[in-house]
């Protein structure tokens, strides 16, 4: 055998089929994975903004109950029954308002 048998024989490494295998399954395992985690993202957030309608509405109650009137989310921060003015997590520039209507409120997020 020749020098140039020997080399060639010695050689390890992965041809560019078997490379183009690897990219195609990592694309498709990609292509896979983005929309499961937006929807995983979309769910979070939905779930997020119940939870802080949630906790608004039950410090409106426990405020309604202790000092009556209507408060806003300030007056709720402020007051002590809420930690700090929650944000939207569909947009954190924006927080929620307080409505009321017949002796009734509602929480909606800010548009």
């Amino acid at each position: 055998m020749n020098i140039f048998q020997k080399a060639k024989k010695n050689q390890k490494g992965f041809t560019l089929v078997e490379l183009m295998v690897v990219v195609v399954i990592i694309g498709i395992l990609v292509a896979i994975a983005i929309p499961v985690y937006n929807n995983t993202l979309a769910n979070a957030k939905e779930k997020a903004d119940k939870a802080n309608i949630r906790t608004i509405e039950g410090a409106v109650a426990v405020y309604i109950t202790e000092k009556g009137g209507q408060p806003t989310i300030e007056d709720l921060v402020s007051g002590g029954y809420l930690k700090e003015k929650p944000k939207s997590p569909y947009d954190a520039t924006k927080g929620y308002i307080i409505t009321f209507n017949d002796g009734k409120y509602t929480v909606t997020r800010e548009e």
